[in-house]
């Protein structure tokens, strides 16, 4: 009998949370997108499909960026309605605890949180650069041009590189000891097989030294097939290079590629936790503002918890995504401004799950007053 009741209290408020969020999340997220064709419908192609592609590649933009907000804000208009028409009042009279009622909404948040973070390892993530590339065609062309980097202590200058073919054009790897050149390597094509690039008709010239440990002259080698730069896949290196959006696998193997070049790896850290930590201050805050809300009309003051909960949800959301901006641009590490406070929201969200689970537990006793 329990299960059956749970199932069909679970069934009641998540859906009318669900439609709630789905409410918000398009109505917010196309007002957004409305704001932001207005002010660049000047920039954009004259064709209509142009112009539409745009405007869908801007809400999907739109939908990662704003679905955290409205998960709480879908919260707070369904507590309002349950108040209102008294039906806190009513679940509580049949024998549920606040939270057996607070775990529909939170694992419907849950089941959201997972749902975009799925699409952020698809090519959903890339909605902004498809979207930044209409509006300004000739900055994010299919090919990136005159790349220079550092590769396990070593520098590596491109002249071109073709991320949809996967091909190198004209490369120079200069090898180097102690500080100086000690040999180059050059080579007119490399393709990207198996995880590293392989060159073809590679030249190799290694300085000869004499045994005061002077340059004396070059040897010079050729070879037909040489396999270089390993894990240096061409996607991932020209979204980095452009500063674009990055699928989820995109970002953790560019991450890596930069921490085992000992390079800045600020800005790609950045964008991977803003979209896989981020998010999680919503589930954080729901708890604090199930739990610390009174459910009954007669004690609630719906203007005042309105304004608390859109401030609050609207404070922790902007601090955390200027945090995010300063980690873009190397002004603050990302763990410092954005893992360490959602960290500290999920603690304290936690323990106040735990205290509100032993007071239905354990509640107070009452005394009756002696006569």
């Amino acid at each position: 009998m329990i299960p059956v009741r749970a199932n069909r209290l679970f069934r009641f408020v998540s859906l009318r949370y669900l439609k709630s969020f789905l409410i918000l999340l398009g109505g917010l997220s196309l007002a957004v997108v409305l704001i932001d064709y207005l002010q660049n419908a000047h920039r954009l192609p004259a064709a209509a499909n142009q112009r539409l592609l745009y405007v869908f590649y801007t809400w999907e933009t739109m939908l990662t960026l704003l679905y955290p907000l409205s998960i709480l804000l879908a919260m707070a208009w369904t507590m309002v309605i349950f108040i209102r028409q008294n039906i806190f009042a009513a679940l509580y009279s049949f024998g549920y605890s606040r939270i057996q009622v607070f775990r529909p909404f939170f694992f419907s948040a849950l089941g959201i949180y997972l749902l975009f973070l799925g699409l952020q390892n698809t090519d959903f993530a890339y909605s902004r650069n498809h979207g930044a590339a209409i509006v300004h065609p000739n900055l994010f062309g299919t090919k990136v041009e005159n790349l220079f980097f550092k590769y396990a202590g070593d520098f590596v200058f491109v002249r071109q590189l073709d991320p949809i073919r996967k091909v190198l054009k004209e490369v120079t790897i200069f090898h180097l000891h102690d500080g100086k050149i000690v040999s180059t390597l050059r080579t007119s094509k490399a393709h990207f097989r198996d995880n590293r690039w392989i060159a073809e008709e590679v030249t190799l010239r290694k300085k000869r030294f004499n045994k005061r440990g002077e340059a004396v002259g070059f040897k010079e080698t050729k070879k037909r097939r040489y396999a270089m730069l390993e894990g240096y896949r061409p996607k991932v290196v020209k979204l980095i290079y452009e500063g674009r959006s990055l699928r989820i696998g995109d970002a953790w193997a560019a991450w890596r590629l930069l921490a085992s070049q000992g390079l800045d790896s600020s800005k790609i850290r950045a964008s991977l936790f803003n979209v896989t930590v981020m998010p999680l201050f919503a589930l954080a805050l729901m708890p604090l503002l199930f739990f610390h809300t009174r459910p009954y009309r007669r004690f609630l003051s719906m203007e005042r918890f309105w304004v608390k909960a859109l401030g609050a949800s609207l404070l922790v959301w902007a601090f955390l995504f200027a945090m995010y901006r300063l980690g873009m641009n190397g002004a603050i590490d990302p763990f410092f401004g954005q893992v360490l406070p959602v960290g500290a929201l999920l603690f304290y969200a936690l323990y106040d799950v735990r205290k509100q689970v032993r007071r239905d537990r354990f509640p107070p006793s009452r005394q009756i007053p002696a006569k």
